[in-house]
């Protein structure tokens, strides 16, 4: 479960904020993971993106810090 956002701040940039919990895979933990990210979405064309973002972790069973980075290619 998530709730996410998304501002556009020029065109073809945008700021992503998204703040969630995952369900744990270990067996016998009831803990989940939750967690905070954050990230910047730049269009480069009309069909490819480039992407990057931090997402930190809210809680014991969540990655402490994670630096993320993707392209989309739209065709």
């Amino acid at each position: 479960m998530s709730l996410a956002s998304e501002v556009v701040v020029a065109d073809g940039l945008s700021l992503i904020g998204n703040i969630g919990v995952e369900r744990n895979e270990e067996k016998g933990k009831s803990t989940h993971p939750a967690f905070i990210l954050r990230g910047i979405n730049y269009s480069i064309l009309k069909s490819f993106d480039v992407n990057f973002g931090v997402k930190g972790g809210l809680n014991k069973p969540e990655t402490d810090l994670t630096f993320l980075a993707g392209i989309a290619l739209r065709f």
